[in-house]
């Protein structure tokens, strides 16, 4: 964040305010920054203009981003890999709990790999209005970046899987402000994997892509985007599976 100075040595000092008992430090520290302090045209602070629309009604988009169940990760094929049992109990947890909040969905929406398919069937079996399933091959899973600190992927190694083009693509394809046709807020489930789930917070949130390997997603887990008619966006919760024992 960059700070420029308005006021010139002949102006009066604008006092600022005082310290209160009964104020957190980090209130005080932030009370001490006046608004003409803060030079609000740096790129850095928020990108409202982040996925090239206008802003054109007032309704919102609200997104369920699911992680698919635990699934057999030493299968041979991509097909084989499957939800366990334990994935599938999961996900029953998690349509259980999108069920009770008592929203009308409006899309269900999973990548082209099998453990997502098989996890979107069973959220769907949980909810009271069933949706039509709808797959969206560029959700699948890949290597959207490298990311830092190293752990082992390098640039090199996500080159070599091409996978970024796709993945952006997905992004801006699903996650956007509300377009000029839409005519109420909506509701969507996505179904999909934690690398890409990871970099599409990053993404949304205009933080460094590269961090994406920092965030941890459990199996099964919830996490709620909201975009607003201005193009702001809000998080309520990262990867929230709190609704399942602590033993799935």
């Amino acid at each position: 964040m960059t700070f420029i100075n308005k006021r010139n040595k002949h102006q009066k000092p604008i006092d600022k305010p005082k310290f209160r008992p009964d104020q957190s430090k980090f209130e005080y520290e932030k009370n001490q920054f006046l608004f003409e302090d803060i030079n609000t045209s740096q790129s850095s602070i928020w990108n409202s203009s982040w996925d090239g629309l206008k802003s054109e009604n007032k309704w919102l988009r609200h997104f369920y981003l699911i992680r698919h169940g635990q699934y057999f990760d030493n299968a041979r094929t991509l097909d084989e890999m499957k939800l366990t049992l334990l994935g599938k109990e999961q996900l029953e947890y998690t349509g259980k709990r999108l069920n009770q909040m008592n929203i009308k969905f409006d899309r269900l929406i999973h990548s082209g790999m099998v453990r997502a398919f098989e996890s979107a069937v069973i959220i769907n079996q949980q909810l009271n209005s069933q949706l039509e399933l709808i797959e969206d091959k560029s959700l699948s899973e890949g290597l959207p970046v490298a990311p830092i600190p190293y752990v082992g992927i390098s640039q090199r190694d996500v080159d070599a899987f091409g996978d970024k083009v796709r993945i952006d693509a997905a992004f801006a394809k699903h996650f956007h402000r509300a377009e000029k046709t839409q005519n109420k807020d909506t509701h969507d489930i996505i179904v999909f994997h934690a690398n890409i789930l990871r970099y599409f917070i990053c993404k949304i949130m205009q933080f460094p892509i590269q961090a994406w390997l920092r965030i941890t997603l459990n199996h099964g887990s919830i996490t709620q985007v909201i975009i607003l008619s201005d193009g702001s966006v809000l998080i309520k919760g990262i990867g929230d599976s709190g609704f399942m024992p602590a033993n799935k």
